[in-house]
């Protein structure tokens, strides 16, 4: 069985970049998920804080209702702001989701081709190619 030697600076150097690259691919996806879920939670904390005063105000409006006949009306009066509200949050959600999906895509697929070359070249000189300094890439078959 063919050794792969440990003494090759070459093959260490590609070995060292291929990892090098698969580090900052993952590090570059981890930033952007880190970012999607900040601007994730500060939505919702927006989203939270304008429910809770639509329901203020509707529970005011409701408990100053003199005529239960008026409450339907007043229900119904306060309801379409709250689904304003609820459809402005639906339309950020998808923003934010899409905006963070496309750039974890990107960000993937950018690695994706670095590690692809990377790997390539390592192959290369992994495959019995001759490493840049001119040496055998591999030890020879015993």
């Amino acid at each position: 069985m063919p050794t792969f030697p440990n003494d090759n600076p070459a093959l260490q150097a590609q070995l060292k970049s291929q990892l090098d690259t698969q580090v900052d691919v993952f590090t570059q996806m981890s930033r952007h998920a880190v970012d999607a879920a900040g601007e994730l939670g500060e939505l919702n904390l927006r989203m939270m804080r304008t429910l809770f005063e639509d329901t203020l105000r509707f529970g005011r409006a409701m408990a100053a209702c003199k005529d239960p006949v008026q409450m339907s009306a007043v229900a119904m009066r306060e309801a379409q702001p709250a689904a304003e509200h609820w459809r402005s949050w639906q339309s950020e959600l998808a923003k934010v989701l899409g905006a963070g999906g496309a750039a974890l895509a990107r960000d993937a697929n950018e690695g994706g081709w670095q590690a692809a070359r990377g790997a390539e070249n390592f192959m290369q000189a992994g495959a019995g190619g001759a490493a840049p300094d001119g040496k055998a890439a591999h030890a020879p078959l015993p």
